[in-house]
């Protein structure tokens, strides 16, 4: 899947699989094309719980993230095996991939050394890190970095990603951490299974050096935008109200105080 032309000026970002048959098969794809089986009803029976939005689909903060950036789907196949001492992993694949000249395994791990001091709660996870290492690669242009995140609200209980940044500049390869939580048993990960998301970011963004920050006080015109915003979120009835003629009434408010009540 061709996503830019790395010839043009502006930035880009090219993805490409040492396994051409991938790349056909389970290519790496943009986020707002993946599917969540819970999206639909959702959208008919519930809130979003910070706008009060009807859906908490339709929530602009879950919304955006979910349908930001691209999504590394599993290669192929692949069984992890875990016997209930925290510690242990096996793996089994179907399938060795061509990597550095050779055919091998696409599975490894991070052993407890690596990885205790990064988890939040030991006893719901290995301590061990399954590592897929996908044929996938990066290249883009030199002011992109890649934000790595877990494929959120996904209801994936099995594993979760690792979170991280991906520079292109100083590497190319692309894998999946998984923080593992199936302590007992063999699970089975079918190919195309989500793993991980990755959200181009600006270089530039990742030093605070480069914003004018201000951190103080709300004043009056942010007490008067307060109150503005809430009567624009709340002065009609959710029942007979649409989620468009919500966010038009708050965008108005919005932008009449956006840059108002402080200098830099």
């Amino acid at each position: 899947m061709k996503f830019t032309n790395p010839f043009r000026k502006k930035s880009w970002i090219r993805f490409y699989s040492l396994e051409p048959a991938v790349t056909d098969l389970y290519p790496i794809k943009p986020a707002s094309n993946h599917k969540r089986s819970w999206v639909q009803s959702e959208r008919k029976k519930s809130k979003c719980p910070v706008s009060g939005l009807i859906s908490t689909a339709n929530c602009p903060g879950i919304k955006n993230l979910m349908s930001s950036g691209y999504i590394v789907p599993a290669p192929a196949d692949f069984k992890i095996t875990t016997i209930g001492d925290g510690i242990s992993v096996n793996w089994e694949a179907p399938w060795l991939f061509k990597m550095g000249g050779d055919k091998r395994s696409y599975i490894g791990k991070h052993d407890e050394t690596q990885v205790e001091p990064l988890l939040d709660d030991p006893s719901k996870s290995l301590k061990t890190v399954v590592k897929i290492e996908t044929p996938w690669r990066v290249k883009a242009s030199d002011d992109i970095v890649l934000l790595q995140l877990p494929v959120n609200y996904n209801n994936e209980k099995r594993f979760t990603a690792a979170t991280g940044l991906l520079d292109p500049r100083y590497g190319h390869v692309i894998h999946a951490q998984l923080f593992w939580h199936v302590l007992e048993g063999e699970t089975h990960v079918k190919a195309g299974t989500p793993l991980i998301q990755y959200i181009p970011m600006h270089r530039k963004y990742l030093q605070n050096s480069n914003f004018e920050t201000i951190i103080d006080s709300a004043g009056d015109v942010e007490w008067q935008m307060e109150e503005s915003f809430e009567y624009a979120n709340q002065s009609q009835f959710i029942a007979e109200d649409t989620v468009q003629n919500r966010l038009n009434r708050v965008m108005t408010v919005f932008n009449k105080y956006r840059n108002k009540g402080f200098k830099l």
